[in-house]
């Protein structure tokens, strides 16, 4: 089981209990949860969110810098670690993403998986689970386009070609450029990984 996988007793079997969204932001709310401890909400199972070392906050830095040089910010917005709403049972945090811009956005609203054109997972600690748990997850919900940057490998895993809740096409990219789709513009390894 993923180390950083957190289970939670539903009664004295021992079976694991499948949270809701709702359930969650309700233990929040009640203090049952820490509000300084990061989670995500997958398949109803919470995971703790790894810290975020000096590595990774400057590639998040990086993608942030780049592409909002690069998009049109009116029809498209860039966030971090925001949640997503895939289902009653699962809102991850994408450690980057691009958005279609839509009003309600602005408002009392999450993310929805049908919003995002583009998740980005950097991975130093969580590469296994960003490769087969959320590759599939984002899959099933339908992101067109999902990366995993593995800080230790110095790789880039691209997964394109989204279809029938599948992606098609995988590129592992070692050195650049690295094709940014749907935009039609490129990016080096030099705006990715810290120096």
């Amino acid at each position: 089981m993923d180390s950083n996988h957190i289970e939670y007793e539903k009664d004295a079997l021992s079976k694991t209990h499948n949270f809701t969204v709702d359930e969650v932001q309700r233990m929040y709310e009640h203090g049952i949860l820490p509000e300084n401890e990061r989670l995500e909400l997958i398949d109803g199972q919470l995971y703790v969110m790894s810290p975020k070392n000096p590595p990774h906050v400057i590639t998040q830095r990086k993608l942030m810098s780049f592409f909002s040089s690069q998009i049109d910010s009116k029809k498209y917005f860039l966030d971090r670690e925001i949640p997503l709403d895939i289902s009653q049972q699962t809102m991850p945090e994408p450690d980057f993403l691009i958005v279609n811009q839509r009003p309600e956005l602005w408002q009392n609203e999450h993310v929805k998986a049908s919003d995002v054109v583009l998740i980005v997972e950097v991975a130093d600690s969580t590469l296994e689970r960003d490769l087969g748990l959320k590759k599939e997850l984002y899959a099933q919900a339908g992101i067109p386009h999902y990366w995993v940057i593995s800080l230790q490998k110095s790789q880039i895993h691209v997964f394109s070609n989204w279809q029938d809740g599948q992606y098609q096409t995988t590129t592992i990219y070692r050195k650049g450029p690295i094709p940014v789709h749907p935009f039609n513009i490129k990016i080096t390894f030099g705006d990715i990984f810290p120096e």
